[in-house]
Parts: structure tokens; sequence; C-alpha cells
């Protein structure tokens, strides 16, 4: 049997590949992590201070996953002894029709998991930052909270190298060879893997055509936006928030690392036509959209961003994520189509991708995610 270099390779440092990484070498495997940016980069779609977590989802397949989420984060900042998730709560607010919050709260009831179901009366009572009407409908997740995102992921990157891994920055893959040993060629080297697991972000079209595969994937750009509060200190016992009726789709969380703003952002953000078109987009409609939602249903923000910055979304079209093996290629592993929620999924996604680049047999079942709901497995359309 020729030589490799590592029993895997994981390319894209974000929070889905060295949660992988992670795993690997916590399991005792051999692991290249290799990063075409500057580790913490802003480029792409694992930057930033915090990102909401919480039990409830729609898609009974991920609520699955966040027990164990909830217990990695918590295992990880006992490891590099940093806290790494603040506890809010998380309020779901939604309209007519109301299918959000049926599924969000039902999805609590069947793991088990706390879930309070106040008036909007009570909430406005409560938190009169916000304003809701009698037509909407409301319940909290006591167990959703803050990720302190820049903190889970150099996390993870040092448990990554204290347990054996290897991280190469500034490093980008030029060519990826199928094999029994999957060759990586780079801008500055040359090796070879057992196995080798794809976490590229925004970047998974351009990796993945020229190996025969590609999944219907849109780039999008989210205007991340902090709004400042009406009366300082005001927002400090909030709880995270979602949104959902037919004119937004919306959150919002506290900011620890800005004092006195809120982030409140768009669900859905520009087109791109890739990744490298991030930042060229002059005009935005989700700022002006961003404004009416403050000024209708949180009134103790100014209705104007005092601090706006960018974050790449990759969505399929059913918002489902992308974890699988190569139709063609099994020791090809892909993890993306994360859809704006990955963030919060990573420490299972990372156990997933790792199981399936060393052969073991998934934890969780992976059917919704795979590339056999795309036509063709996912494949390349051939040319006539």
């Amino acid at each position: 049997m020729a030589q490799h270099d590592y029993d895997c390779v994981v390319v894209g440092a974000g929070v889905e590949g060295s949660a992988t990484g992670y795993h690997l070498t916590r399991t005792g495997h051999k692991t290249l992590l290799l990063e075409q940016f500057t580790l913490g980069h802003s480029k792409g779609s694992s930057h930033g201070q915090s990102r909401i977590t919480r039990y409830t989802y729609r898609q009974i397949h991920y609520a699955n996953m966040m027990p164990e989420c909830f217990q990695t984060w918590e295992r990880l900042g006992r490891e590099v002894g940093t806290e790494l998730y603040r506890n809010t709560g998380l309020l779901s607010v939604n309209g007519p029709p109301y299918q959000d919050f049926t599924l969000r709260s039902e999805s609590l009831r069947v793991m088990g998991k706390p879930c309070e179901l106040p008036t909007v009366g009570e909430i406005c009572q409560r938190h009169p930052g916000f304003s809701f009407g009698p037509e909407h409908k409301a319940f909290v997740d006591p167990n959703g909270g803050v990720l302190r995102a820049d903190s889970c992921l150099r996390a993870l990157q040092t448990m990554f190298v204290k347990q054996g891994g290897v991280i190469k920055e500034n490093e980008k893959v030029l060519e990826i060879i199928p094999g029994e040993h999957v060759v990586i060629v780079t801008s500055r080297g040359r090796y070879t893997a057992k196995s080798v697991v794809l976490t590229p972000g925004a970047w998974a079209s351009k990796m993945l055509r020229p190996l025969g595969i590609d999944p219907p994937l849109k780039v999008t750009q989210i205007k991340v936006c902090y709004w400042p509060e009406r009366q300082p200190g005001a927002f400090g016992n909030y709880p995270c928030f979602y949104y959902l009726s037919e004119k937004y789709e919306t959150y919002g969380l506290p900011c620890d690392d800005h004092s006195g703003l809120v982030k409140v952002c768009n669900h859905h953000g520009d087109d791109l036509q890739g990744p490298d078109q991030q930042n060229q987009v002059q005009y935005s409609h989700q700022i002006e959209t961003l404004k009416s939602f403050i000024r209708e249903h949180v009134p103790g923000l100014m209705p104007e961003p005092s601090l706006v910055e960018n974050c790449l979304y990759t969505h399929t079209p059913d918002e489902d994520i992308i974890l699988d093996r190569h139709p063609d290629h099994p020791n090809i592993v892909i993890g993306c189509g994360f859809s704006g929620h990955g963030f919060k999924l990573a420490p299972a996604v990372g156990r997933i991708l790792s199981e399936l680049a060393t052969g073991t047999t998934p934890s969780y079942d992976i059917s919704p995610m795979s590339l056999k709901r795309f036509p063709n497995n996912g494949r390349l359309a051939a040319k006539l």
C-alpha cells in the first residue's frame, strides 16, 4: 500500500472544518487542516463575536443533534478555560399562519425540553423595548442563548493542535486528485491522505465542480447590523429573538463585545455570483427592511445601525445542509450548504463528517442531508 502523509486532510478552517478536525484528532487520527486565508478571517461565514444557539428546530433531524452540540460547547469551554455560551433564552415570535411557531414549539415537546408560552402582552410588559400586536404568537426556549463565536472557533483550533493536529493557513487548495489515497495539491505543497473532508463554505461550488459534483448552491451576503439602544443598558437582560411573519424574517441577540448595541439581522441577503463578489454590493435592501422592522417591533432601539459587517450564507434550495460522501469517490467527504444555521450545529456536524471520513457509521440519520436528494446525486450535468 502506498504511503500517505495524513489519515485525513480537512479543507477549510471555518467552524465546520475546525469541528471536524477536533473530532478526528480526539479519536486519534493524524489530521491536517488547510485554510486559504489567515485563521479567523472575515471573508466567510464563521467570523464575528456571536451566534444564536437553541434546542428548538423545525427539522427534527437538527433538533436531535442539539443536545450533543450544547454538551460539546460546554466540554470544549472547560478544555480551554473559556466560557463559550451565555444562557439568555430565545424568544420566538410568529405572525399568521404560525406554522413555524407550531413546528418549533413541538420540537421542544418531542425532545422533552422546557417551552414557555407567554402572551405577547406579557412579553412586551416584561421587555418594553419590544412591540408585538395581538395577532402574534410566541414561545420561549429557556435554554437558548449566545455562542461566543470567535472564542468557539479559537477553542476548536486550539484543541485540534493540542490533540496532535496540524493547521496551515494562507495555503490555497489548487487541485484534489481522487484515488485510493487522495492527493491534495496546494499553493505551497502536495499532500496525500486516506480521506479528505471538504468544508469550503461559499467556495464549495468552485471546489466541487472539478470533482464532477455541482449541487444547487446559492451564495448570499448578509448585512450584520448593530443598533444602538435608546436607553443605554435597557437590553442587558433581554433574550435572543427570532421573528417570522409574511413581511419579515429577522433575528436579534445581545452583544457582549459592543456595549450599548444589539445585533439585529435579516435571515435573507443579497444574491452573489460567488464569494469573490462580496463587498461589491453598492446598495442593500436589507438595511431599509431592518430599519422598518426596528420601528415596528423593537422601538427600544434607534432605527439607524451604528455598525454594519458582512457575512456569507451558502444556501441549498430546501435549506437543508449537505453532509455526504462523493458518489464516485467515498473517501472524499463533503460538508456545505449550511444555509445560515451551521454554527450552532457545528459540533454534531464535525462528528458526522469525521465519521464519514473514517468509515464509521454516522451517529445520526443523515439521509435528509444526502446528495441523493438532488438530480443525479448532485453530479455535474453531462455536456452535450
